[in-house]
């Protein structure tokens, strides 16, 4: 197949004429593409290779905000060691995308052991045994795997959704101590991000069984790698030729406009890009918030459902100490007294495997603990953060930290959160809506897409919901552009990867319909 066009022959060169010409004052440059993909993390970035490799689509254009690809997935340095802000795990390694890229480009990953682990309350370590101990058992072993059942019972006799709240309650779940709050919390929140009040019963079950099950490995790994987790994003960037002539950094989109007739993006740099077709890659919270404005304004049942799904916030706060103070597991859970979220799980980097000699410890808040923990100073959050760790190991145990770093990932205009959850109460069309395309009545008068884990209809809130998402949306875009938007054979089992890790087959739906029995 002959190449469909090819991109501007120096973008590095018209880079440069464009801050020339702001600084001069000179009226602001315009660019022109056949494909334009707005934000290059995991999805701008799958979609690209797509466009290249899978469609022979060679022009496009990336618009990225900041300095580098990778979007939420982003390492800091703390001491000597490489710690994640953003993406931290490999999900469900089997036949996860993200595992095979990461085994591809030797990106370094360590097995995270959920047993390994010390439980505190107000008094200290737990011991061996105790009610902290025994309400995560009880959770795990009798609660959760009943309700996964009852989940699936609900979806295949197409009964309505219900919170995660009701659905743990309708299995015996209620929580009213401090141990079972933490327990909660060890295994929901600190997966979705959101309490189960908040998050869908169906959804929630769905988004676990596909990532952990379904793709024939329920093993999380954490990156620990030097140069951080972004390399699976970077280096599957680097496989496209000529790579910097399809990216533009530092460029700040702050209106799109959109017509059937085509897709113009103007920047807050002065520049304007126009394409043919587009691909909106931004977060759910920078739509949520209006960051970017649309001409004309987007239509109001897309306006709803981006309105109605969340945007949630999980915030990793680090540590390093000067000395070790805490025992070699790789897990530790707080019961706070007073306080359901209040600095639950710790996770020591300073264990065999892992960051041994480091003295880095980090700790997860989310929700409404990570909004109030972003509007504190640093001195303020560094306060509270020791001040639990004092009442877990005794005062006299536990020095100040030597640093101290997390981001404020809500107040960041470019993100404004972290990843989605399945809220209680959004629907299957709702989400639908989210990624549908607008332009035109027509499916080929369609001009912007909108695509990015949010849209992924099982694994919202995954890295490699980002990728698959990415690929699906290249697939519908290329198929408008080389078949009038008549489906292609390749878009369909593109959809059904990005549905399914593998591809549908009577055993796998056997295996999934025996798991929900």
């Amino acid at each position: 197949m002959a190449p469909v066009g090819s991109f501007l022959p120096s973008l590095a060169a018209l880079s440069a004429c464009i801050y020339g010409a702001a600084a001069q004052g000179r009226p602001p440059s315009v660019i022109e593409t056949e494909v334009l993909i707005l934000g290059g993390g995991m999805t701008g970035v799958s979609a690209a290779h797509s466009l290249y490799f899978e469609s022979n689509i060679t022009d496009f254009l990336i618009v990225e905000a900041r300095h580098e690809l990778g979007g939420r997935v982003q390492n800091h340095r703390i001491g000597n060691y490489s710690v994640e802000f953003g993406a931290n795990w490999i999900q469900g390694l089997g036949q996860n995308p993200i595992w095979a890229l990461a085994q591809k480009y030797g990106v370094k990953n360590r097995y995270s052991n959920w047993a390994n682990i010390d439980y505190f309350t107000k008094d200290g370590w737990e011991g061996e045994d105790g009610p902290l101990r025994e309400a995560v058992t009880r959770y795990e072993e009798d609660v959760f795997p009943q309700a996964m059942a009852d989940a699936g019972r609900r979806k295949e006799m197409g009964l309505p959704d219900l919170s995660m709240k009701a659905g743990l309650k309708m299995n015996g779940w209620n929580p009213t101590t401090p141990e079972e709050w933490a327990a909660e919390y060890f295994s929901h929140d600190w997966e979705q991000a959101e309490p189960p009040i908040e998050s869908s019963f169906i959804g929630t079950i769905e988004a676990y069984n596909e990532s952990f099950i379904e793709s024939g490995n329920s093993t999380n790994n954490i990156v620990i790698d030097p140069k951080g987790y972004k390399q699976v994003i970077l280096q599957y960037a680097e496989e496209i030729p000529d790579l910097d002539s399809h990216v533009l950094y530092n460029q700040v989109v702050e209106n799109i406009t959109w017509s059937k007739t085509g897709v113009v993006a103007h920047t807050t740099s002065g520049l304007t890009i126009r394409a043919k077709r587009a691909l909106c890659t931004f977060s759910l919270g920078v739509l949520q918030n209006n960051d970017v404005t649309f001409s004309p304004a987007l239509p109001s049942w897309k306006q709803e459902a981006i309105a109605n799904f969340h945007m949630a916030t999980y915030m990793k706060i680090f540590a390093r100490f000067d000395k070790k103070f805490w025992n070699d597991t790789e897990f530790l859970l707080y019961a706070d007294p007073d306080e359901r979220g209040y600095f639950p799980v710790w996770q020591p980097l300073d264990t065999p495997g892992f960051y041994e000699g480091s003295g880095i410890l980090f700790a997860t808040v989310t929700g409404d603990q990570a909004y109030h923990a972003e509007f504190q100073t640093d001195d303020e959050l560094k306060a509270e953060f020791v001040g639990v760790l004092r009442d877990m190991f005794g005062k006299d145990r536990v020095p100040e930290p030597v640093e101290f770093i997390f981001p404020r990932w809500t107040r960041d205009p470019l993100f404004r959160g972290t990843f989605t959850n399945w809220g209680a109460g959004v629907t299957v069309r709702q989400q639908e809506d989210m990624k549908a395309p607008v332009g035109g009545e027509l499916d080929s008068e369609a001009t912007l897409w909108f695509s990015g884990e949010h849209t992924s209809r099982k694994y919202f809130g995954y890295l490699h919901g980002a990728f698959w998402e990415g690929k699906l949306a290249a697939s519908h875009i290329a198929d408008c552009i080389l078949r009038n938007c008549i489906t292609s054979e390749g878009t369909i089992n593109v959809k059904r990867s990005a549905e399914e890790f593998a591809p549908s087959s009577g055993r796998k739906l056997y295996r999934r319909r025996r798991m929900w029995s």
